[in-house]
């Protein structure tokens, strides 16, 4: 760990932690301090306007190259809060329009990156997704109930990867992967979106592996971030009323 840093920044909620991955980017030293030791339950970004959701689409690595090596159109999606969205798409040679484009909130439990993005958050926070939700968990049968929607996320882990076929768009299926990095607070799903003709003739093994490989290379792109958590002063800790 370097003695000097070129920034300092306070706090690793989704502002923080794009701040740094921006600053690691061009180069620069940067720790970051946050008091939270795991990835914090509740929303810290409650707006996304067009040049939010450009900052994010610049922070994307490796997925361009992903779309003309596969040939199918690849989308990154995340979740902020009880909302999942695809934050980034590169088109492949279909070049499809799927109805849950760029920047649209997504169906919590329909769809193979929102599956894949569910396969990556802690038991307590689907079950908080859950609770919040409970008419559109009990209309799939991906969520009929908490210990259904347990028994897919595991399975999607165990596989390494999800595919669903026509759930979102007649035509098309979709093969996504989990990304889970904790230590950035990278919680992520990668996919490739494909028309079902082609899906037909491809090997979802090596769509996989794809998908994995340009995942691992997402994560090794994100720049080094010392975090360190920080105590309260000891003035600002509550002292106990003896009376």
């Amino acid at each position: 760990m370097p003695e000097v840093f070129d920034v300092a920044i306070v706090g690793l909620g989704p502002a923080g932690a794009s701040l740094a991955n921006l600053l690691g980017q061009a180069g620069l030293a940067v720790v970051v301090f946050e008091r939270e030791a795991a990835i914090y339950p509740l929303p810290r970004a409650i707006h996304f306007d067009g040049e939010v959701m450009r900052i994010f689409q610049g922070m994307v690595a490796a997925s361009p190259t992903l779309a003309d090596d596969s040939g199918c159109d690849v989308v990154l999606g995340t979740i902020y809060g009880e909302r999942i969205i695809t934050i980034h798409q590169e088109h492949g040679i279909e070049s499809v329009s799927p109805s849950y484009g760029r920047g649209r909130r997504m169906p919590l439990y329909r769809g193979m990156l929102s599956k894949a993005v569910l396969a990556t958050l802690p038991r307590g926070q689907l079950r908080r997704l859950y609770k919040a939700n409970p008419d559109e968990a009990h209309a799939s049968p991906f969520a009929a109930d908490f210990a259904a929607l347990l028994a897919h996320v595991k399975a999607i882990r165990s596989a390494g990867y999800c595919v669903t076929h026509g759930e979102l768009d007649p035509g098309l299926c979709g093969i996504g992967v989990p990304l889970s990095y904790p230590a950035r607070r990278l919680t992520a799903a990668l996919g490739f979106i494909i028309s079902r003709q082609r899906f037909a003739n491809l090997n979802e093994n090596q769509l996989a592996g794809l998908l994995h490989t340009a995942g691992n290379a997402i994560i090794e792109a994100l720049p080094p971030i010392q975090a360190t958590q920080q105590k309260a002063p000891a003035a600002a800790r509550k002292v106990p009323d003896k009376a």
